[in-house]
């Protein structure tokens, strides 16, 4: 079945689900939050960043934490839980701090919930983090999202569904759960956001689209111009926004007419922009986002007005047509290409990413040109995967080339640097060691602590270059120290 077919089909259904959104079967009583949220709770700083918060329950578990500077314990705030990746639960704190505050946001980051987990320790994490925070901060306990990148995002979406104390969740860069449930609830709300260039890309627009289309979660999403990464703070503004109003949609909070209408305001703009210039499938896309965000809270008789006749438009029609046939075609390049690690020699790797990068230029701006973009950012996950299994097996001579592609891949990634050097390192050629650390600490590597606990640079840690890339780190650190 096309992919036109079955959007317009879901998204009908979707519209005549959003439509019935305001009746009592799906209204969701006001109630005052559990005692429990609101009994004497710790009194911690406000307007900062708190780097470790230990659990009292567990002290080998912590998290990051902001308050707003308008945080008190006398009422209870709407808090975000972020899942980063790699359990650096300072990253999305520090980075969404300021939307935290114009929101009047609590905003928590997990130190411990990472790739790698089961599911079950990643349920548990949870868990004890949860009870940690609610025990100790004012929390509306009807008020609580999740935010995750990546396999945090995939943890969060799978506490979500299985969680019926979550109002709704933020996935960025991933979207299928870390487990699925025999019996998924549906009343919670979704935004998914990726970049337009993330090799998970295919899989975000198509859980949007197919995957809870046709189902009561009330869902959107969200692209950026980007790879696979925590998404720049105007797009995560548009998050904060999404939760606000969905708590006035099931009347959480009292609606705020003017809030909602200066919100509105610059969709609505932006839809009359696209239509003077003729951008029928950007319209389309737009009128879509629009009408889930805002539905039940404005009229939308002009959204719906817009959305009926680009059902039927050609120009709409031909991109969506496009569109499947570049998933298609992304999908058999990444086949390709991972079959590609295990025969081809690093001088063909040379070769066909000098190839690649040619087709991007000459296709610069095009959906060609975005498809070839996610295909290199894929490998430069591939490229790492490859890299450190084959460093796991000391099997240095594949670590070394997987290594070589990860950097012809993804030049700018300090991460591929890294790896590179711990080849040459192993290799005991210090000259190519510091030279990669110097790459990898141009390119944005600040992992201090990581790199003097490497025992594999332990024969070169005490030179002088090898200070002075310490020394670079630091002040790197102390700059940005002094920004936040």
């Amino acid at each position: 079945m096309q992919i036109r077919i079955v959007i317009s089909f879901l998204f009908s259904i979707a519209l005549l689900q959003s439509c019935s959104s305001g009746t009592e079967k799906n209204k969701t009583t006001v109630t005052t939050p559990p005692t429990d949220s609101i009994i004497p709770k710790e009194k911690f700083p406000v307007g900062q960043i708190l780097e470790k918060v230990t659990c009292q329950s567990d002290p080998s578990q912590s998290y990051a934490m902001y308050l707003p500077s308008t945080y008190t314990t006398d009422k209870t705030f709407p808090i975000i839980y972020a899942f980063d990746a790699h359990g650096t639960g300072k990253l999305p704190v520090s980075k969404y701090k300021a939307l935290a505050e114009k929101y009047g946001y609590i905003i928590v980051g997990s130190n411990n919930s990472k790739n790698g987990l089961s599911w079950d320790d990643s349920q548990k994490m949870a868990n004890t983090l949860f009870d940690d925070v609610q025990k100790r901060v004012s929390i509306n306990t009807a008020r609580i999202n999740l935010l995750g990148f990546s396999g945090g995002a995939r943890v969060a979406n799978g506490l979500t569904i299985s969680n019926g104390g979550i109002a709704g969740v933020i996935c960025c860069g991933a979207a299928a759960p870390a487990a699925s449930s025999k019996d998924p609830r549906s009343s919670y709300t979704f935004l998914g956001i990726a970049g337009n260039q993330d090799f998970n890309y295919i899989e975000m627009r198509k859980y949007d689209l197919v995957d809870l289309a046709g189902r009561p979660v009330k869902h959107a999403f969200i692209e950026f111009n980007g790879k696979h990464e925590w998404p720049p703070v105007d797009i995560m503004n548009e998050a904060f926004l999404w939760t606000e109003l969905n708590a006035m949609r099931r009347n959480t909070i009292p609606k705020n007419d003017a809030f909602v209408k200066n919100n509105f305001q610059p969709y609505s703009a932006q839809l009359k922009a696209y239509q003077k210039n003729n951008a029928d499938f950007e319209t389309y896309n737009l009128v879509m986002r629009t009408i889930n965000f805002f539905d039940g809270l404005v009229d939308l008789t002009e959204c719906y007005n817009i959305y009926t006749p680009l059902k039927a438009n050609a120009t709409v029609d031909k991109k969506l047509k496009e569109e499947e046939e570049t998933w298609k075609k992304e999908s058999s390049l990444k086949d390709y290409y991972m079959k590609a690690f295990q025969t081809q020699n690093l001088e063909w790797w040379k070769n066909d990413i000098t190839s690649l990068t040619k087709k991007i230029k000459a296709n610069s701006g095009s959906n060609e040109a975005l498809m070839y973009k996610r295909v290199l950012d894929y490998l430069s996950l591939a490229s790492y995967m490859q890299a450190t299994g084959a460093l796991q097996q000391n099997n240095f001579p594949a670590a070394k080339m997987f290594c070589y592609v990860y950097v012809l891949v993804d030049p700018t990634n300090s991460e591929a640097h890294y790896l590179t050097a711990t080849i040459f390192a192993i290799e005991q050629n210090q000259k190519e060691a510091i030279k990669s650390l110097n790459e990898a600490v141009k390119n944005g590597f600040v992992d201090i602590a990581r790199l003097q606990s490497d025992s594999t640079f332990n024969k070169i840690n005490s030179s002088d270059e090898f200070k002075e890339i310490c020394k670079k780190i630091n002040d790197v650190i102390s700059k940005q120290s002094e920004i936040h």
